[in-house]
């Protein structure tokens, strides 16, 4: 810091209020526009500038990140390409992030970040939080190597950068942080499948990778028994074909009471997107394999292409925090806004809402925001991404590992969402037919499929007589 005490109340403002206008930093010091640029050179590296001419703001640079983040985005040919550097800025205790948008692709920078500034961690950012099963796991190992807090959703905004730019070479979507650990990885990665690593990786191997996601997860000291343990990985379908990146969800042992529950969940949800594959809805890619007393459901990842490609990918909840701010809802609801406000396609719109309808008539009680994504385009409208985990999550064991059988009555739609729950109830009974007729689903779970069967067709007739 430059001894200058007139530099040094400048800065000192400056990390007090965040980022301020040049107009009124002139009139609050009453000083010209060329005294005010003298300052900020002397101040180097401490303070950026954002905008130009009259409209350029000036913001002091958090003390603890010197320069700024190169962020990198992969290609859907497997390059790599860079976006842009990621800058935190103090306002007080908080940390906002300013983003150029001069280099950044426009979608990151629309609506109300149109600076390049982000009040908090930047929206299209959030998703790369770690959550869920392989997140937890994550963060107990983050906990132990960097002293931090166990839970993900816990850690500060440079908490999480440290995390992401030296662990987060295989993250969801297409962005890489930082021009260290993780961006080397990303690179080594490639080396190997173009060497042939993944030629024997195969479903074969699923068994052994479950083991260790538990061992994994047991080891830094399991939670939340309700989370669906999954891994990822690269496999083979046969030792001449290339390789593709898979996410793989797997039950408990069969012979447990829980582990034949979730087996017959993990069955559901492929025949879920078989049942939407054939209605034209773009759904996840799945297989399901019955291994050594477990149930795998593996699912071709969306976000990937070919061998080293990548697709940038946004959640539902995270499109709401940047641009509607509902926080919570139904998927139909949300559509709406989003439609309205020019985010999404009419097409897109549509589809959201049938969706929403097809899960309510499945009895999918986690439709929550997250569950629901969008490729990142260049800029808006944002494409639905295909769907994913929808399935019966009414019945699911009980986060204390208990098969709880619940009711569940099929409710009659809102009238706006009346047309789109008529064209959707005859997917639904295919799906609960479906279930009631697969050999490998549970007798009891083929009582719950037929006994909804029949609500569906009462229902039904109430709807339109």
């Amino acid at each position: 810091m430059p001894a200058n005490k007139s530099s040094q109340d400048l800065f000192r403002y400056l990390r007090g209020n965040g980022p301020t206008p040049s107009s009124e930093l002139v009139a609050h010091f009453g000083i010209s526009r060329a005294t005010l640029s003298r300052r900020v050179q002397e101040l180097g590296n401490a303070v950026i500038t954002i905008g130009s001419a009259r409209a350029t703001q000036l913001a002091a640079r958090h003390e603890d990140v010197s320069d700024s983040i190169p962020i990198y985005r992969v290609t859907e040919g497997g390059q790599v390409e860079t976006i842009g550097g990621l800058t935190p800025i103090r306002e007080g205790e908080q940390t906002q992030w300013f983003l150029n948008p001069e280099e950044a692709p426009k979608a990151l920078t629309e609506g109300e970040f149109k600076d390049g500034l982000y009040p908090g961690w930047p929206w299209f950012l959030e998703d790369l939080r770690p959550s869920g099963f392989l997140g937890r796991a994550f963060g107990k190992r983050m906990a132990h190597l960097l002293q931090i807090k166990e839970k993900p959703e816990e850690w500060t905004d440079l908490e999480l950068l440290t995390t992401l730019t030296g662990f987060g070479s295989s993250l969801q979507g297409n962005f890489i942080l930082g021009d260290r650990r993780a961006l080397n990885d990303f690179q080594e990665h490639k080396v190997e499948i173009s060497q042939g690593y993944y030629r024997n990786s195969t479903t074969s191997a699923y068994p052994e990778m479950a083991q260790r996601a538990l061992d994994e997860d047991e080891a830094y000291g399991s939670s939340a028994g309700g989370e669906q343990p999954k891994f990822t990985t690269m496999i083979c379908d046969t030792p001449d074909s290339d390789p593709r990146a898979v996410i793989v969800k797997f039950s408990p042992k069969l012979d447990t009471p829980v582990g034949r529950r979730w087996a017959d969940l993990l069955h559901a949800e492929h025949l879920a997107n078989q049942v939407l594959a054939d209605a034209g809805f773009d759904a996840a890619r799945t297989r399901v394999f019955e291994l050594q007393g477990r149930v795998f459901l593996e699912s071709e990842r969306f976000d990937r292409v070919g061998q080293f490609g990548r697709r940038g990918l946004v959640s539902l909840r995270a499109l709401d925090a940047a641009h509607l701010g509902l926080g919570q809802g139904a998927w139909a609801k949300a559509a709406r806004k989003l439609h309205t406000e020019k985010w999404i396609t009419a097409e897109d719109c549509e589809r959201m809402i049938r969706l929403h309808c097809f899960g309510e008539l499945i009895a999918n009680t986690d439709m929550h925001w997250g569950n629901l994504s969008f490729f990142l385009p260049e800029q808006s409208p944002y494409p639905l991404a295909p769907i994913y985990d929808m399935l019966p999550m009414r019945f699911r064991p009980s986060g204390t590992g208990e098969v709880v059988e619940r009711e569940f009555k099929p409710t009659l739609p809102k009238p706006e969402d009346q047309n789109a729950w008529l064209e959707m109830h005859p997917h639904a009974l295919a799906f609960w037919q479906r279930v009631a007729e697969h050999t490998k689903i549970s007798n009891d779970f083929k009582v719950v499929a037929s006994s909804i069967i029949k609500d569906l067709h009462r229902i039904r007739e109430i709807v339109i007589p």
